[in-house]
């Protein structure tokens, strides 16, 4: 009999006795143990230098009468019977090349069609050349950068792999990522991640499997103009180019703000909805690595340390978010004189700080109720942020807690320049107020939070804070029938798998 197995608890190092470790937890015999595989892997490090891996297994097991209150039968998950739908044209439009949008093609191609790709930015190669620049001298290309072009903001990024999800999609999202070059651990690791280099490696390899399809990639191709008559996009329009699509498939980044004011100019249904905003926060790793471990001896086996806090406080959620183990803070600016923070790693982590955001949400009550207030929240705290040639403002903790200038601050991190700078000035006093509680709660439960932390701000791009709203049931955008929005910038994902398994659930809804 197939049986899930969850909580099962070995201190590291200790991982080979996982089949004695069942064997003493179910109370059976060893030989009743036919196989086992790991379906998920967490890390318990409450216990300060005694770190516990704990899983969930998948293991058949010679008999049917076994009770404990940790094992369930297996349940295969459920295939998806959403029907589908037969395409006249075999090239569908996809505009945007992030997650989303190159599993929505991957989908497709699995189907017979073979979609036409088209993206803002660069080429991946040809982009990195341009963010590096863009770092090194404060020169930004608005079109190509972090935010924009091939791998979407996921290539500029820790590259982490976590989902919320158990879908049959999303397990078919891990296989591709595993078949064009990811390790085959990301399927059960509590907290996977790729690393910058390793997602742009992905990326070049679904490129290329793709263009084998038949599947056609056009960069430095904006999407401009949509024109909808009897609901039903008739034409849309890249750079100067008109085009009559079939269907459309829009897989924008939530940095499109331009993108969404063209489409609400023409009659595309968007709402407001919430989001997140803060600072970053940075800490020497190996300090990150005592307080998380007890001791630096198990960063050979265990990698940088991480933390993931939450708290609810002065009236909001704040918590911790996308932390960085052995990162960086980087300029993610997609527009002139403004300032984006964003964190990003390589796979092995082995940088000498670590960083993460801290963001508290928002919403309504903070900015107002119209559609535009949030992004214009957004665009104002980025502008007020910007110091020449992209310099991020910079505040040591205690001193951002105290309202004190900080007077030195040492730059460990990927931005052209960091500058003294009162974060507080960046935020209203309620969402200022809601941090600064934040930063002391996540001191009390590791101290030196804020004695050791280094801020750098903002961190505004968490999530959109505009919805292009879909339709439940078949996936377009409300009262457009062949219009469909998938990814983060939809307003209904975020993160690097989800948005890749929204695109994928709906590129499988059609077929040739």
């Amino acid at each position: 009999m197939k049986y899930i197995l969850k909580n099962l608890c070995i201190p590291v190092l200790h991982e080979q006795q996982i089949p004695s470790a069942i064997q003493s937890f179910l109370q059976i015999s060893f030989d009743s143990i036919q196989s086992w595989k790991i379906i998920r892997r967490a890390l318990d490090t409450r216990k300060k230098n005694y770190p516990v891996f704990v899983y969930t297994l998948e293991i058949d097991i010679a008999s049917s009468d076994i009770k404990h209150p940790n094992l369930n039968l297996y349940q295969k998950p459920a295939e998806d019977i959403t029907p589908k739908t037969k395409l006249r044209d075999i090239n569908p439009v996809i505009i945007g090349m992030g997650p989303a949008g190159l599993f929505c093609a991957l989908a497709m191609v699995e189907s017979g069609l073979k979609p036409i790709l088209y993206e803002r930015g660069d080429k991946l190669e040809r982009r990195a050349t341009a963010v590096n620049k863009f770092w090194e001298q404060g020169n930004l290309d608005t079109e190509s950068n972090v935010q924009f072009g091939e791998g979407g903001a996921g290539a500029f990024s820790d590259g982490k792999l976590t989902s919320r999800s158990s879908s049959l999609a999303s397990q078919i999202v891990y296989d591709y990522l595993i078949n064009f070059g990811a390790e085959e651990s990301i399927r059960w690791e509590a907290l996977p991640h790729l690393g910058t280099e390793t997602i742009r490696m992905v990326v070049h390899n679904i490129r290329e499997y793709l263009i084998e399809k038949g599947c056609v990639f056009n960069y430095r191709s904006k999407f401009n103009e949509i024109m909808v008559s009897q609901n039903h996009v008739e034409k849309i329009k890249i750079n100067a180019d008109g085009f009559k699509p079939e269907i459309v498939i829009l897989s924008i980044g939530n940095a499109a703000r331009d993108t969404y004011r063209m489409l609400n100019a023409n009659g595309i249904i968007l709402e407001p909805k919430p989001f997140a905003l803060g600072f970053r926060i940075s800490h020497p790793q190996a300090w990150i690595n005592k307080s998380v471990y007890g001791s630096e001896k198990w960063v050979d086996a265990l990698g940088a340390a991480s933390y993931r806090y939450t708290a609810s406080l002065a009236g909001k959620g704040t918590y911790t978010f996308c932390m960085c183990p052995g990162g960086y803070i980087i300029a993610a600016s997609s527009e002139e004189k403004t300032c984006v923070t964003n964190g990003m790693s390589y796979s092995k982590r082995n940088h000498n700080f670590g960083n993460s955001a801290i963001v508290s949400q928002v919403d309504a009550t903070d900015y107002g109720s119209g559609l535009w207030d949030g992004m214009i929240l957004q665009t104002q705290i980025e502008h007020k942020a910007f110091i020449n040639k992209y310099a991020a403002p910079a505040q040591k903790a205690p001193d951002y807690l105290s309202s004190a200038l900080t007077e030195h601050i040492v730059n460990t991190d990927l931005f052209p320049d960091l500058q003294s700078f009162q974060i507080s000035e960046l935020f209203y006093p309620q969402i200022d107020y809601a941090l600064k509680k934040g930063l002391k709660h996540f001191d009390q439960i590791m101290p030196g939070f804020i004695r050791h932390g280094v801020i750098i701000a903002p961190e505004t791009r968490t999530s959109s804070p505009i919805r292009i709203v879909r339709d439940k049931e078949h996936g377009n955008c409300i009262d457009i029938h062949n219009l469909y929005a998938v990814g983060e910038g939809s307003g209904y994902s975020g993160g690097i798998i989800s948005s890749a398994t929204d695109g994928y659930q709906l590129g499988s809804r059609f077929h040739y």
